[in-house]
């Protein structure tokens, strides 16, 4: 049933928007990269939600993700924004689907979620990285498989699933996310060196 779900959601959440080349066409409940998040809450509200980057293992705080709990079929969502950004620019979206003692069904899921995703970002670059090591879990017990779909712009999509080592104390999970090329170089040369 979980599967099914995700699938009816991934296809709603992205029918109207095949085939463009640009990720910020494309919506997670009803949010997109470039988006100011006042056009969903208020100031208040945003400065209400929950840093999820405290304990991630980052190393510039350049970017940090806010959490949201229970936002649509997902039960929660990280959003990327810049410090000290005023106009709260969003730079990522994902949403996150609890594997808690089930990961072996998260894969399951990656690959039909895969499919879809293959359809609606046909002019990307797949890559996948299966079983790596999520670099804030210092113990190496912490297993993350990936399948990443890079735009030409820097932008990408990505299917994740988590299998957090017992001491990380985070529950296994599915993430379906959109990253602005500024948020993804970050990632990748700064947030974890």
């Amino acid at each position: 049933m979980k599967k099914l779900l995700l699938i009816l959601i991934v296809t709603l959440s992205f029918q109207n928007l095949t085939k463009a080349d640009d990720i910020t066409d494309f919506q997670i409940e009803g949010m997109s990269i470039g988006d100011s998040l006042l056009l969903y809450m208020s100031e208040d509200n945003i400065l209400s939600l929950k840093r999820y980057d405290v304990n991630s293992g980052y190393k510039s705080d350049k970017f940090f993700d806010l959490r949201t709990k229970k936002k649509g079929p997902y039960e929660e969502m990280l959003i990327g924004l810049k410090l000290n950004d005023r106009s709260y620019k969003i730079y990522s979206l994902t949403g996150s689907v609890n594997y808690e003692n089930n990961i072996s069904d998260c894969y399951t899921e990656i690959e039909s979620i895969e499919k879809e995703f293959k359809r609606l970002f046909p002019n990307s670059k797949i890559s996948r990285v299966n079983k790596s090591k999520h670099p804030a879990d210092e113990t190496g017990s912490s297993i993350v498989t990936s399948i990443y779909f890079d735009f030409k712009s820097g932008d990408y999509a990505s299917l994740q699933c988590f299998n957090w080592g017992k001491e990380m104390l985070y529950w296994d999970n599915l993430r379906i996310g959109i990253f602005s090329d500024t948020y993804s170089d970050w990632l990748t040369n700064e947030a974890y060196k």
